[in-house]
């Protein structure tokens, strides 16, 4: 009887001990355990959440007469490009693709050079993070460069520069992605071929608008497509055209956000990165003419402010700081829509500060604005014609008045010729052969 009891005391023991043993290992347990998951926990292939990075894109073209020597382009215009135009985006965003249609914006823009309808998409919307360009390559072979802001939820780009001359043909890349398996790409080269928008039928660079009715797909021009001997990129001895264009991307700058999202407090973690972003918009609050530039593809493109957008960045500073003084060291339960709001909006401001700030050669400031259009003369009187008997050729002309710059439209035609004369003209001895 005693040994039933002692057993029996024994064994309620040992479960009143592993009782409160897996109490003590459950609490630990349950006081780490998150009650949500970060976006990088749900997805491993998704780049730190917490990181804003800062990306170089830079465009080398390659147009030459020796690599595409048929019908180059040598004047009315000689061989050169458009601006670029880029966006960073989430995949929801589409700026054009192979097999689809273009979008009136993006007509527009690969037959005229010109952005006005998808620049009127406002940056933060439709998915996209940020709006950039690059000014004009101004010959066939050059380099234009921006820099542009990405994060996790917006790590894709699409640029596009359009070939000039020509009927709707550009270069460009859809959707390229700067975050490989949870990772910051730090650098890529891209190489890229033409491009047909599909919505013009000409065939040669200096073709006269022909729209295609109905718009055909966006497509790849190759050697042997489309399959005309007319078309200025017709080469049946070769398997391939040479790359016409290389992107580049290099990683600059990379921001971390602070777990206090209502401080504004961004710091660059790179060791080559100063000053903070907040110091940035400091500065800028106190002294909004006086930014330095970091953004300016090279000494020869220089994009210049008017006060007009100098003092609406201060504006837009000053109210940010005061709006961060009276939220500070609050915290509520919309953080992460706080944090993505947050997130825009100084990359909305430190973009345009970017475009604010001096030249490299220290050069005084004008009261530029926007793009400026290359304007012409009238045309001059015409010229009297190349042949007294028969018929020949007759031309006029007319002067550049401003060129284009920071990139406006280039200038149209600057010479034109038309046929004159008549064998009427002849004398009778003419046809006595």
């Amino acid at each position: 009887m005693w040994y039933v009891v002692r057993t029996t005391s024994l064994v309620l023991t040992f479960l009143v001990i592993l009782l409160i043993v897996s109490v003590a290992m459950a609490k630990p347990r349950s006081s780490k355990r998150s009650p949500s998951f970060s976006s990088k926990e749900r997805n491993p292939f998704l780049c730190d959440p917490d990181k804003l990075m800062v990306y170089k894109v830079t465009l080398a073209t390659h147009w030459s007469r020796t690599l595409f020597p048929k019908q180059y382009p040598e004047w009315r215009p000689p061989a050169q490009w458009s601006k670029v135009i880029g966006r960073s985006h989430d995949s929801s965003y589409t700026l054009f693709r192979i097999s689809q249609s273009s979008s009136e914006g993006f007509k527009e823009f690969t037959e005229t050079g010109r952005s006005d309808t998808l620049d009127a998409q406002s940056q933060g919307e439709g998915g996209i993070f940020d709006e950039f360009n690059a000014p004009p390559v101004t010959a066939g072979e050059g380099k234009t460069e921006a820099e542009f802001f990405v994060d996790s939820n917006h790590s894709r780009v699409s640029l596009a520069s359009r070939i000039v001359p020509s009927p709707d043909w550009f270069v460009g890349l859809d959707s390229f992605n700067l975050c490989i398996d949870g990772q910051w790409v730090d650098s890529v080269a891209i190489k890229v071929g033409p491009m047909d928008g599909g919505t013009d039928n000409g065939f040669t660079f200096t073709s006269p608008n022909w729209p295609s009715d109905p718009t055909e797909k966006i497509f790849r021009i190759t050697a042997n497509m489309p399959n005309h001997p007319a078309n200025s990129f017709y080469y049946p001895d070769l398997n391939d055209l040479p790359p016409i264009a290389t992107f580049f991307f290099v990683k600059v700058k990379e921001y971390a956000l602070a777990e206090i999202f209502d401080a504004v407090t961004m710091a660059p973690t790179s060791e080559t990165q100063t000053p903070t972003l907040e110091d940035t918009l400091l500065q800028a609050a106190e002294t909004p003419s006086s930014t330095t530039s970091s953004s300016v593809p090279s000494e020869k493109y220089i994009e210049q402010p008017d006060r007009d957008e100098i003092e609406d960045i201060e504006e837009q500073n000053n109210e940010t700081l005061r709006k961060k003084s009276k939220k500070s060291g609050a915290k509520s339960k919309g953080e992460s829509t706080k944090k993505s709001s947050l997130l825009k909006s100084l990359v909305t401001e430190y973009s345009r500060d970017e475009r604010a700030k001096k030249n490299r050669r220290g050069r005084k400031w004008t009261n530029l604005s926007g793009p400026r259009h290359c304007m012409v003369s009238e045309w001059g009187p015409w010229s009297a014609c190349s042949k007294s008997c028969g018929i020949g050729e007759s031309t006029r002309t007319r002067k550049v008045l401003t060129h284009a710059r920071r990139g406006g439209n280039p200038c149209p035609p600057l010479e034109e010729n038309k046929w004159c004369g008549s064998s009427r003209d002849c004398s009778h001895a003419y046809f006595d052969w």
